[in-house]
């Protein structure tokens, strides 16, 4: 619990330290926003592989790393994870 204070600090300092370099409030919020849309965009579509993967007998974890990748790098990030649970998992 107290690890997870000190990341919350810290990311809340490395926000206010991008504000304070970039001279300006709106464009660290909207990145902010769009990385939590590419987020939610990902976890989206993961939740509509997981559903057609039911079929298969084949799903992919939904949580904040994998929805993240997914939504950020699009497909690509897709096919990986489906790569890494075929072969490694």
């Amino acid at each position: 619990m107290e690890l997870i204070k000190w990341w919350m600090l810290a990311g809340i300092l490395g926000i206010v330290l991008f504000m304070v370099v970039s001279r300006s409030v709106v464009k660290p919020l909207r990145w902010m926003w769009r990385g939590v849309m590419y987020s939610v965009i990902g976890g989206v579509v993961l939740l509509v592989v997981n559903w057609i993967g039911t079929f298969f007998g084949f799903t992919i974890a939904i949580n904040p790393i994998t929805a993240t990748i997914t939504g950020a790098l699009g497909l690509p990030g897709l096919a990986y994870l489906i790569a890494v649970q075929f072969f490694l998992i």
